[in-house]
């Protein structure tokens, strides 16, 4: 973040730009599933990613432990 004083006050501006990631449903779903921490977690996040239309076993992602 780059300070900068105006005239009008203080102005704060990114040092930096990046892309902004757009995120495919497949994404979402790898996300979903990869964030489940405990089986009901995952059993919850197998069934957005069902009603998303997508098929959860063919999205790539570890199962909880």
């Amino acid at each position: 973040v780059i300070l900068e004083e105006r005239q009008e006050g203080l102005f704060l501006r990114p040092a930096a730009a990046f892309p902004v990631e757009i995120y495919t449903p497949e994404r979402k779903a790898e996300f979903l599933l990869n964030n489940a921490v405990t089986p009901e977690d995952y059993r919850r996040a197998v069934e957005e990613v069902s009603r998303m239309g997508l098929a959860p076993e063919k999205i790539p992602h570890e199962k909880p432990r």
